[in-house]
């Protein structure tokens, strides 16, 4: 959603996850000489320390997963028509009965909402909302206003006549009022809804580079607290957007919102994996997704209760300020500080998280990097060529295994997100629907999980797009029924869609890390976010077909993932393989004959996350000051 869900999450983190030896001929420029994985050994990978901070991120998570959806209510598009006003008053509702035009939290149930009985239809289409209607000519009041006793009007000119926005009739069962309203994006205007909604999407391509850079350059907690402040902020003013420039000024406040949002979900994802050992961040990197989804029911749930768009967007927001907190709670990352050269304060955490795990702490690791440290040579080694963005397209076998890539995140990215906005305004329940979809996000992150390290990477993606691809084919075909058995099969195929989609979005992040050499690791992952970026902004963009032809949007995105799923069948797997450090690695994985498809090794719990605890050496010892390695004393 987390989902989604989702930009640049690994750069930062891989850049960190390799192994620093403290040896001269592997010193790079800025490295300390302290290897907080060799530390992690010592201490514990996951222990209590780590759970502690893991639980207060995953608050942040659902922060993030609040902020995504939160225009899937207040910029929810409802039913409306022409008032007839020969056979109506002006108090009229969208529906027959009374029962079927408010929103049913505490009364009475609307069996069966129906149109007007002058309506010869069961529903109206997308281009006849704002058509007059008036009595047919030649009959009477009573006539005129029973069944199928009005028709469309068309102007002198035979052009089709267009009611005014004050003759409007709206269906308010969902929401009593919403921002598509406040600013009139109706009629001939709906279409900018959609272009509305997609400058938040610019917002995350913007802020997972913004974000990325304050995370870098200035550490994680402070990138953390800045992405608070802004999606909390933006999004509460946003329910002050008052005048002519309001719709403006909430496109731009949608835009803040949008850095804000992924920056939130972008650092607390590297913040968790940066904190645990390697063992632990698969699991501890997909499981962050789960509040992610759990934030976007909290959501619905507060949608169901708050139908008014204005007060769901203060509700929604202003709570998120409260996480300012974490800053006197979790420790700033490790590894950033050891990149950064902050040892001191590194050492500090190292001591609370051994102490808060009841281990010992490796004093014999630290006083090696303060011998590291005072004894590094004045010059340093020069960098190697650095590698460049072009380097993802060279070789010809590189440039194929880019581009494919880039477009498993586009059908992931574009699936995933026009699937959790179209959950409203599928058949039945748009309460039941949203929750539904977002919840089926949770089994597709357990499905990881349990499955990555045993079935492998490939097959689980060339499975998980084909089986979203096509349930979103058979999705958008059913769009319009009104057979009560066929809405549900499109609901269930809905959900099998957003179950294929998340499950894709969780793979991609892990398998482009282990596809790329580290010369290029951040650049494909970069690379790879931006091109799922315009994915989500096409599934937006996507909605304006339905004018043309309704099943469209969701029929395009199954076509989408369906080929996605069949081109990566031709990823080589990289499942047991280490990661690639140069590109004649990288290129080289599977030539010696890959898993096939079918291939499974089943792992037990214990095997997967079995953790040794090394016992910190009792004896007296020396550094060698050749190599910065720790021996029993008299040995160096």
């Amino acid at each position: 959603t987390k989902l989604i869900l989702l930009d640049s999450l690994l750069q930062e983190t891989f850049q960190y996850f390799h192994i620093v030896n403290c040896s001269k001929m592997s010193q790079k420029e800025g490295s300390s000489g302290l290897n907080y994985d060799e530390v992690l050994e010592y201490i514990g990978q996951f222990g209590s320390f780590q759970k502690r901070i893991f639980f207060w991120l995953w608050l942040v998570s659902a922060a993030g997963g609040i902020a995504v959806m939160v225009f899937a209510f207040t910029g929810l598009e409802p039913n409306y028509r022409c008032r007839v006003p020969q056979c109506e008053a002006d108090s009229a509702g969208y529906y027959r009965a009374d029962s079927c035009n408010t929103s049913n939290t505490t009364g009475q149930e609307c069996q069966s909402p129906q149109l007007p009985a002058w309506y010869e239809v069961t529903a109206i289409s997308q281009n006849d909302r704002c058509r007059r209607r008036a009595p047919s000519p030649g009959l009477g009041q009573e006539e005129a206003c029973g069944a199928g006793g009005t028709q469309f009007v068309d102007a002198v000119d035979g052009s089709e006549e267009q009611c005014s926005y004050e003759e409007l009739v709206f269906d308010r069962t969902v929401m009593t009022h919403t921002l598509i309203e406040e600013y009139q994006l109706l009629c001939g205007r709906s279409g900018l809804r959609t272009i509305y909604n997609s400058i938040y999407m610019l917002g995350l391509l913007f802020g997972s580079y913004i974000f990325g850079w304050i995370s870098d350059s200035y550490g994680r907690m402070k990138a953390l607290m800045l992405s608070i402040l802004a999606v909390a902020l933006s999004g509460f003013l946003g329910a002050f957007c008052y005048g002519p420039m309001g719709l403006h000024a909430y496109a731009f406040l949608r835009f803040i919102t949008g850095m804000g949002g992924i920056g939130c979900f972008m650092v607390a994802f590297v913040l968790a994996v940066e904190h645990v050992g390697f063992k632990y961040t698969m699991i501890v990197g997909i499981a962050i997704e789960i509040p992610f989804a759990i934030g976007e029911m909290i959501l619905g749930l507060e949608a169901y209760f708050i139908r008014d768009w204005k007060t769901l967007q203060m509700v929604a927001y202003l709570p998120v300020l409260s996480l300012l907190g974490l800053y006197f709670v979790v420790p700033e990352s490790v590894r950033w500080l050891i990149g950064a050269g902050r040892i001191e304060e590194a050492k500090k955490i190292i001591r609370d998280a051994a102490r808060a795990n009841g281990r010992e702490v490796p004093e014999h690791l630290l006083k090696a990097a303060d011998l590291y440290s005072a004894n590094k040579d004045a010059n340093k080694e020069k960098d190697s060529k650095r590698a460049t963005i072009l380097d993802l397209f060279r070789p010809r076998k590189m440039a194929v295994r880019t581009l494919n890539m880039c477009f498993q995140w586009f059908s992931a990215t574009m699936c995933y997100y026009g699937l959790s906005f179209a959950s409203t305004s599928l058949s039945g329940d748009a309460f039941s629907n949203f929750m539904l979809s977002v919840f089926i996000e949770i089994p597709g992150c357990i499905f990881c999980i349990l499955v990555m390290d045993c079935w492998g990477r490939r097959p689980i993606l060339t499975f998980c797009q084909i089986f979203s691809g096509v349930a979103c084919i058979a999705c958008g075909l059913l769009q319009g029924t009104d057979d009560p058995d066929l809405q549900f099969l499109q609901v269930s195929l809905s959900l099998v869609g957003k179950f294929g989609a998340s499950a894709s979005f969780f793979v991609v992040y892990l398998y482009t890390a282990e596809l790329f050499p580290t010369s290029i690791r951040n650049q494909a992952v970069g690379t790879c976010s931006l091109v799922a970026r315009f994915g989500g902004i096409s599934a937006l963009l996507l909605d304006l077909l339905k004018t043309y032809w309704l099943p469209a949007p969701v029929f395009i995105m199954g076509l989408v993932a369906t080929l996605a799923g069949a081109l990566a069948v031709f990823f080589p797997e990289t499942l047991g393989n280490k990661l690639p450090e140069s590109m004649e690695e990288a290129l080289r994985i599977g030539e010696q004959g890959g898993r096939g498809l079918c291939s499974c090794t089943c792992l037990s719990v214990h095997q997967m996350f079995h953790e040794d605890i090394k016992t910190v050496p009792t004896e007296m010892t020396e550094v060698d000051e050749n190599t910065c390695l720790t021996v029993p004393g008299g040995q160096s």
